[in-house]
């Protein structure tokens, strides 16, 4: 990666400000209840950093099943974005259920005090749904229980896009071409179950005009298939400007998944790289939704400009 400098390029979205240290970051859980000791690691990371941190205990409390929970858990998610004080909102975990908030989530109210919400996997969910119906910068990043195991490269990238004000020059390089060419546009993307989850929804994505960074964990080769397929054959990938996949953990021989993937996406005839460093793993990079970014075969790259 490069080193970090001023975007010059302007952007349609909204970015919110950042948070300084000093200042409060809230962790939130509108996906599965985190492990304890898990939060807390993270909690003293952030702490560390220089950070305050607002947390309450039900981020690690079970729920209950049901459209009473998922309501409970909207208002709570509100409560938390509308307090004063705080400027970021962390993801607990991933795991499972915030696409089940977002029929009960108040937009208005949302986009009346924007903020950083950062987050990934399951999190997917929210953090498309706050930029496609916002206009939101929002940053696919690691969760809070994942911030101790991450790599330094990726702690620090973590802290520059929290605390940075707006766009960034950041080129990812080495990166593995399956089909050439070159295309710029605003990135978004994120867990590729996850996204396929939202079709057949009112939430679900719709990347005309995007470069698509996509990435998954434990998944056979053949639901990667299936998934990437879906997206496809629902249009949700109609109009891309290209794609980029990340990490695909513990889904099956690298050169499998590339050349599957690879195959499923050739006929877009769109640039398609692999091996950014986001997803399931310890190198998983901050990445902000909306921001603008080119894809370059020809230096195998990936860049925000």
């Amino acid at each position: 990666m490069s080193r970090l400098l001023p975007s010059t390029t302007a952007t349609p979205f909204h970015w919110p400000p950042p948070v300084r240290p000093g200042e409060w970051v809230a962790v939130a859980a509108p996906a599965s209840p985190v492990d304890q000791v898990a939060c807390e690691a993270g909690i003293g990371l952030l702490k560390e950093w220089g950070f305050k941190v607002l947390c309450d205990p039900e981020v690690c409390q079970p729920r209950d099943w049901g459209r009473e929970t998922d309501r409970r858990l909207a208002r709570r998610f509100l409560e938390i974005w509308e307090t004063p004080e705080v400027k970021v909102i962390l993801g607990a975990r991933g795991g499972y259920g915030s696409l089940k908030l977002l029929p009960h989530l108040d937009l208005a109210a949302l986009g009346a005090r924007p903020k950083r919400l950062v987050g990934f996997s399951d999190l997917t969910n929210l953090l498309w749904h706050l930029h496609q119906r916002l206009s939101l910068i929002t940053f696919h990043g690691p969760t809070v229980a994942h911030l101790p195991n991450l790599t330094p490269g990726a702690q620090q990238n973590f802290l520059h896009w929290l605390t940075s004000p707006g766009p960034q020059a950041v080129t990812y390089r080495d990166l593995t071409v399956l089909h050439p060419g070159v295309a710029e546009g605003p990135l978004a993307g994120g867990n590729l179950a996850t996204l396929s989850h939202l079709l057949g929804t009112p939430f679900a994505p719709h990347f005309r005009g995007y470069l698509v960074f996509l990435e998954d964990y434990n998944e056979a080769l053949y639901r990667l298939d299936r998934l990437m397929h879906q997206l496809i054959f629902a249009g949700a990938l109609e109009g891309v400007k290209g794609v980029v996949l990340g990490a695909f953990t513990d889904c099956a021989a690298p050169d499998q998944v590339l050349e599957v993937l690879g195959l499923a996406l050739e006929p877009l005839g769109v640039p398609v790289l692999a091996g950014l460093p986001v997803g399931h793993q310890p190198d998983n990079h901050t990445l902000p939704l909306g921001a603008w970014a080119r894809l370059d075969s020809s230096s195998a790259s990936l860049t925000f400009l």
